[in-house]
């Protein structure tokens, strides 16, 4: 697995750029800033960027869509509702994601979901091909957008926010989905990494969403 972090632009967002150690494909999550730091991480993992992938519109995840796109020449792939609503409107997708999607990111594949709440559209991407992680054995790897934090969720107060929405995505896509265990790694939009465990355990909205 080829896997890095990159904290970003003006709220300290988590850019992820993410893809298969074998063919060295990788996409992009969630371009909020930096784009020359983001374009010198690439070219010193020796990656090919396959596509940017959106988990939502909001401006500190979306701000260097452009020159990242313009510079790579790449798809731009997010959920199409975020555009319906306004959220963001500055760039149609060259894909419009949905649930149940698969992305082929080389030998690996991530999945969509549909996780609203945060805002209408929003997307969490989840891949069940990574059983390591920093030397631990793990079950897979899901970037949850503005979903879920390390011990807390994502704002529902902006526009096109429900706080109701967020907590039922959490509870039906994340922790009663089938396809995804304790053991899976939470690479979220903001703060630290965590898992689907820690969150079902020390979460302190846990009891809304469980």
């Amino acid at each position: 697995m080829i896997f890095k972090k990159l904290v970003v632009g003006p709220l300290a967002t988590n850019c992820y750029i993410f893809g298969s150690d074998v063919t060295k494909e990788v996409v992009i999550i969630d371009p909020g800033g930096d784009d020359d730091r983001i374009i010198k991480t690439i070219e010193e993992l020796d990656a090919k960027p396959i596509a940017i992938l959106l988990t939502h519109g909001h401006f500190d995840h979306t701000l260097k869509v452009g020159k990242i796109q313009r510079h790579y020449k790449i798809p731009l792939m997010y959920n199409k509702r975020e555009m319906e609503s306004g959220i963001f409107s500055h760039k149609e997708a060259d894909n419009w994601l949905k649930e149940g999607d698969l992305i082929d990111v080389g030998d690996m594949k991530l999945h969509v979901l549909e996780t609203p709440g945060h805002s209408p559209g929003s997307l969490c991407f989840y891949s069940g091909d990574v059983n390591e992680f920093e030397n631990q054995k793990i079950d897979g790897i899901l970037f949850s957008g503005d979903l879920i934090f390390r011990q807390s969720i994502g704002r529902s107060d902006f526009e096109g926010g429900d706080q109701n929405l967020l907590f039922s995505s959490i509870k039906n896509k994340i922790m009663n989905n089938k396809s995804l265990t304790d053991n899976f790694i939470i690479c979220s939009g903001h703060m630290g990494l965590t898992s689907i465990g820690f969150e079902r355990q020390n979460n302190m909205f846990k009891n809304y969403f469980l």
